[in-house]
């Protein structure tokens, strides 16, 4: 393994992540929200790549989220998080509640998988005034 990390550059290797919903290999769809939204969101990390390993999966301030299960395992903790270690060939299902406005981003926090193209961002809006 240690062999393989050394191999392992942003010349090599292409980390992504993609959107499976529509059954392709799309970059993230233009994901869009309004603040006071709750959204289910499913991450999956496939065992099927070049080079699996884990990823912490970090969401920047337009909110949180609780870790619903892992591989259909209800949390026993539910607590609020803005990063979950998403474990090799694991399906992490989080309830991402959006409280800040603006334009964030979602990531691996390992800086070379975000720097490869690990990372996508969306929208949060203030929503509609009455």
């Amino acid at each position: 393994m240690a062999e393989v990390n050394r191999q392992t550059t942003t010349a090599t290797v292409r980390w992504q992540l993609l959107d499976r919903t529509a059954g392709g290999n799309a970059p993230p769809v233009d994901w869009r929200f309004t603040v006071g939204q709750r959204v289910k969101i499913r991450l999956v990390n496939e065992m099927d790549s070049d080079h699996p390993m884990h990823h912490p999966f970090h969401v920047h301030g337009a909110g949180r989220f609780l870790v619903l299960d892992r591989d259909g395992v209800p949390e026993r903790n539910l607590v609020w998080k803005d990063t979950v270690l998403l474990r090799t060939g694991e399906t992490v299902h989080i309830l991402l509640e959006l409280s800040t406005p603006g334009a964030w981003m979602a990531h691996c926090h390992i800086a070379e998988h975000l720097h490869s193209g690990m990372v996508f961002s969306f929208t949060v809006t203030a929503g509609a005034t009455r």
